[in-house]
């Protein structure tokens, strides 16, 4: 139980006993699943790594956590998947109600150390544009694997939507309407108290998103329950909702099938890529973020201005 909440007989009346697990169960929904999941992934390395080198993981030592970055840095990891192991030792130490041996000034001056020496932008995934979707979406076959990849892709990329949001969605999310599709996400990582958000998903002969959707619902016969489910080596499919690797999973693969680098391409990939094309097409900011839902227009201009890089460029007439 959460170090917050007294578990002991002396600190805690038997008559609270109930209480005190909703009150656990509220703590961890403060989190995502997805984040719970990273935060245990990597917890889990900084214990194994501790005890391989005969240290004390849980109080950490500031000086041990520090080795610990230097360590991960030179397994070749970048600095802001160690700064995301930093958060989960954090976590750790905040759940156990202990000092966060993260804080010390030793911890972020060797972090800090790592990201001068590591240098450049961050990695991000590519776009998936519109005409890269397109080619995509052709590796598509009628078997029941490929309508639902076809669908994932077509939606995903229709409204720019997060790993996490896509596979969370279920049938009665849905509705179709004349011009596209209305989805209702339940949660997202704008949206984490879950008041829910509409995202309108325009159909065009591209993505032809309704007539995925209505071959995906025809061919599964799914009618209620999770949108998108795992199937079993055979193809059948489970009644399992796809976990948000999964869109990694699929958008690589159909990347590599429409003979594109799948190394380059994540499950973000396909959100970038709406944003990216919408920018190139011309979309206004705002009407952008009302697909993509960014709080921060600055986010979305972005976009537009790398899309916009070589329009009426000072030096186009000379170069």
């Amino acid at each position: 139980m959460h170090a917050l909440i007294p578990t002991t007989p002396e600190a805690l009346p038997a008559a609270l006993a109930d209480t005190a697990e909703a009150a656990t169960a509220l703590l961890k929904a403060r989190h995502s699943e997805t984040t719970r999941r990273a935060y245990a992934a990597d917890a889990l390395r900084f214990r194994d790594w501790c005890a391989a080198s005969g240290l004390c993981p849980l109080p950490a030592e500031p000086q041990a956590v520090a080795l610990f970055v230097a360590a991960e840095i030179g397994r070749g990891l970048n600095p802001r998947t160690v700064g995301r192991r930093l958060a989960a030792i954090r976590h750790l130490h905040r759940e156990a109600g202990l000092l966060d041996p993260t804080a010390a000034e030793v911890v972020r001056a060797v972090l800090a150390g790592a990201r001068r020496t590591a240098g450049g932008p961050p990695r991000q995934a590519a776009p998936a544009t519109a005409s890269a979707l397109e080619r995509m979406l052709a590796t598509c076959d009628d078997s029941l694997i490929g309508q639902r990849d076809r669908l994932l892709l077509a939606l995903g990329f229709g409204g720019a939507f997060r790993r996490a949001e896509l596979v969370a969605l279920d049938v009665g999310d849905l509705e179709v309407l004349e011009h596209g599709l209305r989805v209702f996400v339940r949660r997202s990582k704008t949206d984490q108290e879950a008041q829910g958000q509409h995202v309108p998903v325009a159909d065009g002969p591209r993505t032809c998103v309704k007539a995925a959707l209505r071959d995906w619902l025809a061919a599964s016969g799914i009618t209620a329950g999770p949108l998108f489910r795992s199937a079993r080596k055979g193809g059948a499919l489970t009644d399992q909702r796809l976990v948000d690797r999964s869109v990694a999973e699929i958008v690589k693969r159909r990347a590599a099938a429409a003979g594109l680098d799948p190394a380059k391409f994540s499950g973000h990939s396909l959100r970038r890529g709406w944003i990216t094309s919408a920018a190139e097409a011309g979309a206004d900011a705002f009407r952008i973020m009302d697909v993509s839902r960014h709080r921060r227009v600055e986010t979305v201009r972005i976009y537009i201005q790398r899309a916009n890089d070589f329009v009426g460029h000072a030096g186009a007439t000379f170069a």
